[in-house]
């Protein structure tokens, strides 16, 4: 991304495509120098934001090939950006040349002050200092900073149109012209001595090193090419919990069963709980136990109003660099009893990356008559929630400030669109949307359109579903409209639009799960980061030719149907105390 701007840039005025038109030195400099790329500088200010304290792969360049995979560029163009990367830091996160120059695509002035902006809200800015600037300085950081920072930087990319380098790239079908594309109009690194050979605009033109970047992105090409996302990696416990350690008290104890069910290949050697278990006790079994990468801390029911320093002692001995699960406590009899620790863990949690909250408290609160044998112990039906709570929280939608959504919601996300993308025409539905769907028929809500007689393939039927099953709002679309009616709704409820303004991409790291997307004619929904879900969206499609059942989508975060995609935040969908939102669903255990 370094920019050499020499004179001829001028003389290539003439030949210049319609999407860009490459401005004078002077102006490309101040672009540079302020900042000018998309970036938002109204984003959000909540506790709660969309990053993912994991990227799924082994590595960095895996972890970069799923992410642009799941937005939907194809092997040759993810290639071609992967190329660019090697050229300019062998693809490492946080290399330095010099103090102008910085990170995975080497970003400089304005547009590395915003880029260290988002780092400095998500807690991260430390790793920009030059400790971790040299070849492999990058591997000192824990893994779930590093998924953070490494999210960040890659989501920004995303931002910066001001040559479309998006558009013009997915129109490419080799590795190397995907290569050549992302450094004319991305990267912008002119005045080198190697000539562009494929990229017709810019053909002739010498740039650096276009001929490695050629030859890296053909060496990624032919490594991960027709493999799709490539490796979910070897340090999340994921859905089988082969990867989980568990220390917990009675409440543990007595869900061994349902814990283990959950988890399916969980060894039971991999928790520790016993009645009357103490915070201390707690801390002394992770310092002499070999845990595993991810460590479910289900402690404080015997041991109420903790200290900052006998967290921070649990966290030590755990280890910095392991993800994190604490579980909020709960007393039927009095549900304030424990909310000193409570509060403790949510904020210990937003201002460390690696730790999560499993919100036991507010989940069994809900119908505690339905769940709990006694004042702090869950019944059968209980211990199967707490599993599920436990399962939700490890693998569920957090980011850096550890606040995650609700069960449910993710829960009903797989329980009603699949996994993966399908082509249209597609109009098989999970069984669990086909019965939501006949549910809400049934009692006069909206489903949407109708394919040769299946109902519910729809884009705004599957959004207003799915808001309102799932508790994010129980009375979404209640005036049962189609998807522009449905935008007019959220405004008329005082929704919050993420973008700038309304033709202005919106900054993708502030998005979570719950937000809900609009273009000209469609809807669709983040859901973030779901263990073994395709996308950070699902989506669905009406039309005879262009019918798709709700599935992970391929949309853009960005623009689609010729206008930009504009995001809408329910006011109260995440709260400054990062607890999940409030539904008010029949109490039922999803997802099993």
């Amino acid at each position: 991304m370094k920019k050499i701007i020499i004179s001829f840039f001028a003389a290539l005025m003439f030949c210049q495509p319609v999407f860009a038109t490459i401005p004078s030195d002077n102006i490309l400099d101040y672009f540079d120098k302020n900042g000018i790329y998309y970036y938002n500088p109204d984003g959000s200010n909540d506790l709660c934001n969309s990053s993912a304290t994991t990227l799924a792969g082994s590595d960095v360049p895996e972890k970069i090939w799923n992410f642009y995979i799941s937005e939907g560029f194809t092997d040759a163009q993810v290639a071609g950006i992967l190329g660019n990367g090697m050229a300019e830091t062998g693809n490492e996160p946080t290399r330095a040349s010099n103090s102008t120059y910085w990170g995975l695509f080497q970003w400089s002035y304005g547009r590395k002050e915003k880029l260290f902006a988002k780092f400095r809200e998500a807690g991260l800015e430390k790793y920009t200092s030059s400790e971790y600037w040299g070849v492999g300085g990058y591997k000192k950081i824990p893994e779930a900073d590093l998924d953070n920072l490494l999210r960040i930087e890659l989501e920004d990319t995303l931002t910066d149109n001001l040559f479309d380098w998006q558009g013009e790239l997915k129109k490419q079908n080799q590795p190397e012209a995907a290569a050549e594309v992302f450094l004319t109009l991305f990267e912008r690194a002119v005045g080198g001595s190697d000539t562009i050979i494929y990229y017709a605009p810019f053909v002739g033109v010498k740039y650096q090193a276009a001929s490695k970047r050629r030859e890296y992105a053909r060496e990624y090409y032919d490594k991960y090419s027709g493999k799709g996302t490539v490796s979910s990696g070897s340090t999340n416990a994921a859905e089988n919990g082969k990867n989980l350690s568990i220390i917990g008290d009675s409440i543990t104890y007595g869900s061994t069963i349902q814990i283990l069910e959950k988890f399916s290949d969980l060894s039971s050697d991999n928790i520790n709980a016993k009645n009357g278990r103490s915070w201390k006790e707690g801390i002394e079994i992770a310092k002499s136990t070999n845990l595993k990468d991810n460590v479910i801390f289900a402690l404080g029911t015997n041991s109420r109003d903790l200290t900052d320093a006998q967290i921070s002692d649990a966290i030590n001995a755990i280890g910095t660099n392991k993800k994190i699960v604490f579980v909020t406590n709960y007393s039927k009899s009095n549900s304030e009893t424990y909310d000193s620790n409570n509060e403790k863990f949510l904020s210990f949690a937003k201002k460390n990356s690696n730790i999560i909250v499993a919100d036991w408290k507010n989940t069994v609160n809900k119908n505690p008559d339905t769940y709990m044998a006694d004042d702090v112990h869950p019944n059968d039906a209980g211990k199967t929630l707490f599993a599920e709570t436990l399962y939700d929280a490890i693998n569920s939608n957090t980011n850096e400030n550890g606040c995650s959504v609700s069960g449910e919601f993710t829960s009903l996300v797989k329980a009603y669109a699949w996994p993966e993308y399908h082509k249209a025409p597609f109009t098989n539905r999970m069984p669990d949307y086909a019965e939501a769907v006949t549910t809400s028929i049934s009692e006069g809500r909206y489903v949407g359109g109708s394919i040769n007689g299946v109902p519910g393939i729809d884009c705004g039927g599957f959004v207003t579903i799915l808001a309102q099953n799932s508790g994010l709002a129980s009375d979404y679309n209640d005036t049962k409209g189609n998807t522009d009616t449905q935008e007019s709704w959220v405004k008329s409820h005082n929704w919050t639009l993420l973008n700038s303004s309304t033709s202005t991409p919106v900054d993708t790291s502030i998005l979570q799960a719950g937000d809900v997307a609009f273009t000209n004619g469609h809807t669709f929904i983040y859901v973030g980061e779901i263990e073994g879900f395709d996308s950070n969206i699902a989506s669905a499609s009406y039309g005879n030719s262009s019918a798709r059942a709700p599935m992970a989508g391929h949309e853009s975060l960005i623009s689609g149907n010729g206008t930009t995609v504009r995001w809408y935040r329910k006011p109260d969908f995440s709260t400054n105390n990062g607890t999940s939102y409030k539904t008010n669903l029949e109490n039922k255990v999803y997802g099993k």
